[in-house]
């Protein structure tokens, strides 16, 4: 897991390393995430489609693309996740009815298929207990999990269940997107393109060598709303959003003792989340997240998902933590 750090309060709670004057950000370290943030998702941008809106149903999970082929793409779409073995006849057949059906959902859901001996670290993520194990993933998170081989009925009744609880619930997939035909080749999986030649990046970075988080982060939502795909520059304004907040961070307050003598305040709740992050209580971060989750409603409850969603991009996706978070939200909203 990766963050930033940044102001934290005084008192006995000190952050591990001194936060930056304010107004002044690391560029070269921001740079340097970036790209190794780059490095490890270009194969994810190959799987999340390409500029012109082609999307694969059917995507082959790694360990590279597990975040934006599946954590990002069930907040527009749920994913459903065979893991198995692929010689195994059981895996054989499941993985073929899937398919059938997921072509025939023509993009309401997508599939993605892990091969637990080439991707242990990914079988491990989802807590797969045996093989073949079908894992539903929506809002970022599993919301349900099917073990053993399962007759093409179920699997037809089990993804309309899924579709049914969700219903409402995600985003959907981009305008103009579109299932990429049998045997269509996809340019981004063989030419990765750089995350984006967008002119306004160079706004951002002077926004952020200035010290101006909220112009940078307007800058990245700007772009975002016609690349909304890219999970480098998604990863990118996650970053600076958290230190924009950390710098509007109040030092003088301990926000954390502010937040447990007043459970019911979300906003409370959330500045506490910030601090608990810098000071690298990152399991004690989410916990109060989802509490704040399970102890709020209506738009209050939308903040909460929303930072919580945030936060967790600031982990590795396969990081136990983050799983373990994704499943206590998913149990919490669904």
């Amino acid at each position: 897991m990766t963050h930033a750090h940044g102001p934290a309060g005084h008192g006995h709670r000190e952050c591990a390393t001194p936060p930056p004057p304010p107004g002044t950000v690391d560029l070269e370290q921001l740079r340097l995430r970036a790209e190794a943030e780059e490095r490890r998702r270009r194969e994810a941008r190959a799987a999340a489609g390409d500029p012109d809106g082609a999307i694969d149903p059917v995507t082959e999970v790694t360990a590279a693309n597990l975040e934006a082929a599946v954590v990002l793409r069930s907040e527009e779409v749920p994913v459903l996740v065979l893991i198995g073995a692929p010689g195994a006849p059981e895996t054989v057949r499941m993985r073929a009815d899937l398919e059938e059906m997921v072509r025939a959902a023509d993009l309401g859901w997508l599939l993605g298929v892990v091969d637990a001996d080439a991707e242990f670290q990914v079988a491990q993520a989802f807590g797969v207990r045996m093989l073949p194990t079908l894992v539903a993933v929506a809002g970022g998170a599993p919301i349900g999990q099917a073990e053993g081989e399962k007759p093409r009925e179920f699997l037809e009744q089990w993804a309309t269940a899924v579709l049914d609880a969700v219903a409402g619930r995600l985003r959907g997939l981009p305008a103009g997107a579109r299932m990429r035909g049998a045997g269509e080749e996809s340019e981004a999986a063989a030419e990765p393109d750089a995350p984006t030649d967008d002119p306004r990046l160079a706004e951002a970075e002077q926004a952020l060598a200035e010290g101006d988080f909220d112009r940078a982060i307007a800058v990245y939502d700007a772009i975002l709303d016609s690349e909304p795909g890219n999970a480098a520059l998604l990863a990118a304004r996650t970053n600076v959003a958290f230190l924009a907040r950390a710098q509007r961070l109040d030092r003088t307050v301990d926000h954390i003792a502010r937040a447990d003598a007043a459970p019911g305040d979300v906003d409370a709740a959330l500045d506490a989340a910030d601090q608990q992050m810098l000071l690298g209580e990152a399991g004690p971060c989410l916990d109060r997240l989802l509490a704040a989750l399970a102890g709020s409603a209506g738009e209050d409850r939308k903040r909460v998902h929303a930072r919580l969603l945030e936060m967790l991009r600031l982990f590795d996706p396969a990081d136990p933590l983050a799983l373990d978070a994704r499943r206590r939200m998913a149990s919490a909203l669904f």
